[in-house]
């Protein structure tokens, strides 16, 4: 029985086996499938015939598949052989090509590494999406204060009065060492803190052992890390040993791990709140602790902030008058929140627990990074389209025997992401290699290859090279491709400078980074420069120092008696801080005034001011001999002018001491405005109480000023001498100019980093150079042996290949330069003493740029203008 044919097979099927055909089989295959479809659907139905059709689209697509696979091999077999081919009869190029991708690569992902540790600091905690940070900003007259610590009752008051907090903690830290005593053996510790019972609530630090809702509710109790536990007692099995700080014993009832170097504090000894009798009392105006907030989940940040405002309206003050009066002569304390994620890179208050990064470096290396990569495929791209004359014959042959355009473009293309891919391979061994260097020179020891730990990350790796090789690959492949076979073959095929826009853009580009990079390189180190060489106000140089851990008493006098007897040590003092360090800041304000603020406070003997080499501008310092210095005090002179008095000497300040009010002290002495903090902030308000006084605070510190080239000998007399007066406390001692340098580790790092990949996008960017040079000479060597014949000299040649390139670099320099003086000024904005950027900074790395852009180019030019002329013009 005959049926109606059928002419429409099944447009699924009919789809899936042209996709699996070759664009040259699919049309003749089609069609026979589509004969035999019609008369199965003739003779037997259209049923019928579309279930053979299924059938044999079924039973062909794995064979389709597998004979593609096996082609697809075989083609990728001869591509690579014929890449090792030409890397192997160019092995310059191909060295220059795989090195610069390598380096830009290394060189990458370096600086993504110190870029993502940066990004997940505090990230680890459970809730870190909700944990907020409240700090304070306090605004009297011209007096602005913004800092990290709030007072002990401000965490009892948001847990009582606003809904929106789910669980407040309050920590402290301590910035000197102290001494830590485990039976009978003592220990400096720099890891100090204290914190109230919610802090391992709130905070993710895992446990090894301990209650984590109980671990800090008792007096006298303390929890440490691990580190501390094998530092103290061998082992992580703590709990229930005691430790003996500040003279008290604490037992111990938890161990936790150590703290994630990607915090923005790190302690390992942290003793309960409640053991503090002080820091039960209701006192707004004793602040030292940070108070961190967990938000409720669905709380609103504004809502808590506008609960703080009415917590200082009704608690801090008087009342809600006293606060709407000090509010209408536009003064202010107010308690903003901070988002813990945030603290690290956007947080710069005073009283960090340790220096924080900045998110302004983060953007600017993420963009250098970016930019070497780019620097380094577009360096590719230059080579390549270089090297098309010579592989000019290649193209038309293979277009003369059938490649069509897309398949040489596909068979080019393939060659830049081998090329990528294998200097993906260099550039992780060179990452590897680095990395020690890497780590020191971020100072973070802690960093890592991330796919060291977790070997599916370097899937993303390879999938950035292949973009890399496709992004340098695709322009040359379409150019090589687009060449004519019959202008290629007969020697008329020609593309020559005026066509490469694209190219010099590229170029100008590259060394606009690098000049850029150059120039606040030169910046960043001529600010260093200016903070070393600047007057302090003291004299740091040949100053020893050394922390006492514990109150001294009368041992103090016997130290000094015992270490003066020295010719080398000209004097000996004792204070609570020495410059670079934390200092007190408590309330005091003039008496009868009726206005108090908090001022910072140094105490100090009467041989402070002749051991730092300071001057008074007025008055006199403290003498040993007159007992009632003990209730007086040294002003700086930024302290006199905030007090803005004629005649302060011998007018009385009141102080408040040790939570028992306030006392008077008398002014005796206006010394002269030293640094104590570093050229970020200007000389702030300070004032000078004499040790052992009425205040309670005692000496942290003993300096030593030295005269002598034998430092090794005098060290050794410090230590024979305080390990006989002092034979309990442990030895330690650093240098003065040592402590304040460490103020500017973030900007040294900076520094050096700047340096380094300056190096490394100036190298790069001349590859790119040595490229342009190469196009160059190859397209006008006919130019070059028609001169030569006129007689034109090898200078001049010389002179005429490098012009072009010299007005690549001028472009670059002109508009590197206003870029670079517009960033670096506003970086330098952020130390209050700062140096001129100076002419000879962009003079300096304009030089350098051209003389670098010289010795890339010389090379090239040199070539071709001393080659044969009879080689170019024989075939004319």
């Amino acid at each position: 029985m005959k049926h109606e044919i059928d002419n429409h097979t099944p447009r699924l099927a009919r789809w899936i086996l042209k996709s699996c055909l070759g664009q040259d089989d699919s049309s003749h295959r089609l069609g026979d499938f589509e004969e035999v479809y019609r008369f199965i659907a003739a003779e037997n139905g259209r049923g019928r015939a579309w279930s053979w059709y299924w059938l044999m689209v079924l039973r062909s697509v794995p064979l389709f598949i597998g004979c593609s696979i096996i082609w697809s091999a075989a083609m990728l077999k001869n591509y690579m052989k014929i890449t090792f081919r030409n890397v192997n009869r160019q092995k310059i190029y191909a060295l220059i090509n795989v090195l610069g991708l390598a380096i830009g690569m290394s060189a990458a992902m370096m600086i993504l590494l110190w870029v993502r540790d940066e990004h997940i600091y505090d990230r680890f905690h459970a809730n870190a999406d909700r944990i907020y940070r409240a700090y304070q900003v306090f605004h009297y007259g011209d007096y602005h204060l913004e800092q990290t610590q709030s007072p002990a009752v401000l965490a009892v008051k948001l847990r009582e009065e606003c809904p929106e907090v789910e669980m407040v903690t309050r920590v402290r830290g301590y910035r000197d060492e102290y001494l830590v005593t485990a039976g009978d053996r003592k220990f400096n510790e720099r890891g100090l803190g204290i914190a109230d019972e919610y802090f391992f609530q709130l905070f993710s630090f895992p446990l090894l052992a301990g209650d984590r809702s109980t671990i800090l509710s008792e007096p006298n109790t303390v929890a440490i890390s691990e580190k501390a536990a094998m530092k103290y007692f061998g082992s992580s099995d703590a709990v229930g040993r005691v430790l003996t700080i500040f003279e008290e014993d604490f037992k111990v009832t938890g161990v936790f791990k150590n703290m994630p170097h990607q915090s923005h504090f790190h302690m390992d000894v942290l003793f309960s709140l409640v053991s503090v009798e002080r820091y039960q009392r209701v006192e707004w105006g004793m602040n030292v602790f940070k108070t961190y907030v967990l938000l409720r989940k669905g709380g609103s940040v504004e809502s808590l902030e506008a609960k703080l405002t009415d917590l200082v309206k009704y608690h801090m003050f008087n009342s809600p008058e006293q606060y709407e009066s000090v509010i209408e002569k536009g003064n202010y304390t107010k308690f903003p929140l901070q988002r813990l994620t945030d603290i690290h890179l956007d947080s710069h208050l005073l009283w960090e627990f340790e220096t924080n990064g900045n998110r302004t470096y983060v953007h600017f290396f993420t963009i250098i990074a970016v930019f070497i990569l780019l620097i380094a495929a577009v360096n590719y791209m230059n080579l390549s389209t270089a090297r098309s004359a010579g592989r000019a014959r290649e193209v038309g042959i293979r277009k003369t025997v059938g490649s069509t355009r897309a398949s040489l473009a596909h068979r080019f293309l393939t060659e830049s992401i081998l090329t990528s891919l294998l200097a993906l391979v260099l550039s992780l061994g060179a990452l590897h290699a680095l990395m020690p260097f890497f780590r020191n020179l971020v100072g973070k020891p802690w960093l890592q290859i991330p796919y060291v730990a977790h070997p599916f990350l370097l899937v993303p790796l390879i999938i950035l090279a292949v973009m890399i090789g496709i992004f340098a690959g695709v322009y040359p492949a379409l150019f090589l491709a687009s060449f004519k076979p019959v202008a290629v073959l007969s020697g008329r095929q020609s593309h020559g400078m005026r066509r490469s826009r694209l190219r010099n853009g590229l170029v100008v580009f590259q060394f606009l980074l690098s000049i850029l990079l150059l120039a606040s390189t030169l910046i960043v180190k001529s600010q260093m420069d200016f903070i070393q060489s600047r007057n302090l106000g003291y004299e740091q140089e040949q100053v020893v120092v050394l922390q006492t851990y514990e109150a001294l008493g009368e041992k103090l006098s016997v130290l000094k008696d015992a270490l003066i007897t020295n010719p080398s040590v000209v004097s000996v003092s004792a204070s609570s801080s020495v410059p670079g360090t934390g200092f007190t800041n408590i309330g005091m304000g003039l008496e009868g005034s009726n206005t108090s603020r908090g001022t910072n406070l140094y105490l100090t003997d009467a041989d402070f001011l002749e051991t730092m080499e300071m001057e008074m501008a007025e008055g006199r310092f403290f003498e040993e001999s007159i007992t009632a210095d003990g209730q007086a005090v040294v002003l700086n002179e930024s302290m006199a002018r905030e007090l803005a008095e004629e005649n302060l000497l011998g007018k009385r300040m009141m102080i408040w001491v040790g939570g028992e009010g306030q006392e008077p002290f008398h002014i005796i002495g206006i010394v002269k405005d030293f640094h104590y903090e570093s050229f970020h902030e200007p000389v702030k308000p300070m004032v000078m109480i004499k040790l052992y006084g009425t205040c309670p605070w005692l000496e942290s510190y003993v300096s030593i000023r030295i005269r002598t080239a034998d430092i090794r000998g005098v060290l050794a007399f410090l230590r024979e001498t305080w390990e006989e007066v002092l034979p309990t406390t442990p030895f330690e001692y650093s240098f003065l100019d040592s402590i304040y340098a460490d103020q500017y580790q973030n900007e040294v790092r900076t520094s050096r980093v700047f340096t380094i990949f300056t190096v490394f996008a100036l190298f790069v960017a001349s590859l790119g150079l040595l490229g342009l040079a190469s196009f160059a000479a190859e397209q006008r060597k006919k130019e070059i042996s028609i001169r030569k014949a006129l007689g034109a000299d090898t200078i001049r040649i010389i002179v005429m290949l490098s012009k072009d390139f010299q007005k690549l670099i001028l472009i670059a320099n002109l508009v590197a330069w206003p870029l670079a003086y517009f960033l670096m000024k506003q970086w330098l904005q952020s130390f209050s003493y700062r140096t001129n950027i100076g002419l000879w900074i962009f003079a300096v790395s304009g030089l350098l740029a051209f003389l670098i852009a010289i010795l890339a180019v010389l090379y090239h030019s040199l070539k071709a203008a001393t080659a044969n002329p009879v080689d170019s013009l024989k075939y004319e």
